[in-house]
């Protein structure tokens, strides 16, 4: 118990923190030195006022919301029909109820902490086929691996197509090569897993012992959920799929700069390479929904946004606006959609799910990530 509130407490002080960044400045280079005092280095560097940031979002054109909203609702359909893949492996389950399990599982994640969405959605699933909750854990670990393989592309093209400043390009070359390096050893471990085991393995033995086994042990688990990758007749179909999900998310990204002014000719960095720096803020939110914090990515999805944009000097109530509305535009609809499905189906949130094998399974799963939240 006491470890589950210290996780809780180290959550929501993450979350404090990066809302801390997206409200200041902070100098901790000079409050070190001694050039300036703590709290004029902590907090006398503004990033905005909450009028400034009232007036970005009173002002946005809310055209390109909407739009963003239908292709958000389109991803969420997709994403479920993407599951419905993946279970349809092991049970048999129709859309609809695929769709409202998924939406359920987004709005426990969002009103709870240590994202306990993946206990529910589990658990639906279990009450809608009689699937065991470990296998329906499985595959939502598989949806999450499937997610990192498909997005390993749009990494690596965003640190490719834009052109990032001198000091941080060595490093974002290094990270892309790694991520296509990992994303096509996925998609060994899906394709051919006891082969692509054996050879991790064998490379292991350069680590200690235990650390080698302990991460043998990782791949092992995290493989046996991408096993659905080495289904001939429904990788055609995961690869559709996913790659539709990301450019839609793309999509969704570019019309929440549009419609808060930050493709147009006044932000040169942006709008001089706008294919790059749209893939850039894919990636950057994308790590904003991945971080632990509090529920729904509050604070750390608007932290890593803004702290994004100011790659391409973007004033801090403009970044903070593009933040809090496409923040918005995942949270709201996912957690109405949940509620109705969740009364719908009768649930409870003190129904007692949360068992020791699924904690461990929700960790796991937490240790890939995912979008939305």
């Amino acid at each position: 118990m006491n470890n589950r509130y210290s996780k809780i407490v180290l959550s929501l002080g993450i979350s404090g923190f990066f809302l801390y960044l997206t409200a200041f400045k902070p100098k901790f280079g000079a409050m070190f030195a001694g050039d300036l005092p703590v709290g004029e280095a902590l907090f006398g560097f503004p990033r905005f006022n909450l009028s400034e940031l009232g007036s970005v979002i009173a002002s946005a054109q809310w055209s390109y919301i909407l739009i963003a909203a239908v292709f958000f609702y389109a991803t969420l359909f997709v994403r479920a029909w993407r599951w419905q893949i993946t279970l349809r492996t092991l049970t048999d389950i129709k859309l609809m109820p695929t769709f409202g399990a998924m939406t359920i599982g987004y709005m426990a994640n969002n009103l709870l902490p240590m994202r306990l969405g993946e206990v529910y959605r589990a658990q639906v699933v279990h009450q809608m086929t009689r699937l065991s909750r470990t296998a329906a854990f499985g595959t939502i670990v598989a949806e999450r691996l499937i997610d990192l393989v498909y997005m390993v592309p749009f990494l690596g093209l965003a640190f490719v197509i834009y052109p990032l400043p001198d000091k941080i390009r060595l490093a974002a070359y290094v990270l892309s090569v790694a991520a296509f390096m990992l994303g096509g050893f996925c998609i060994w471990l899906g394709v051919d897993r006891n082969r692509a085991l054996s050879w991790a393995e064998k490379a292991l033995r350069l680590f200690p012992k235990k650390l080698a086994g302990r991460i043998f042990d990782l791949l092992s688990t995290f493989s046996a959920g991408l096993g659905v990758m080495g289904r001939k007749e429904l990788m055609w179909k995961l690869a559709l799929s996913s790659t539709v999900l990301w450019v839609m998310y793309a999509i969704m990204v570019y019309l929440v700069m549009a419609s808060v002014g930050l493709t147009g000719p006044e932000y040169p960095m942006i709008h001089d390479d706008l294919v790059g720096s749209v893939l850039v803020m894919l990636v950057v939110t994308t790590i904003g929904f991945v971080i632990p914090g509090a529920p729904g990515a509050v604070g750390t999805y608007h932290g890593v946004a803004v702290l994004g944009l100011s790659l391409f000097n973007v004033p801090g109530d403009r970044a903070a606006g593009f933040a809090v509305l496409l923040h918005a535009l995942n949270y709201i609809p996912l957690t109405l959609m949940g509620l109705a499905f969740f009364w719908k189906y009768g649930l409870s949130f003190h129904d007692r799910v949360e068992t020791d094998e699924s904690e461990s399974e929700v960790t796991r799963v937490n240790a890939v990530g995912s979008r939305p939240s």
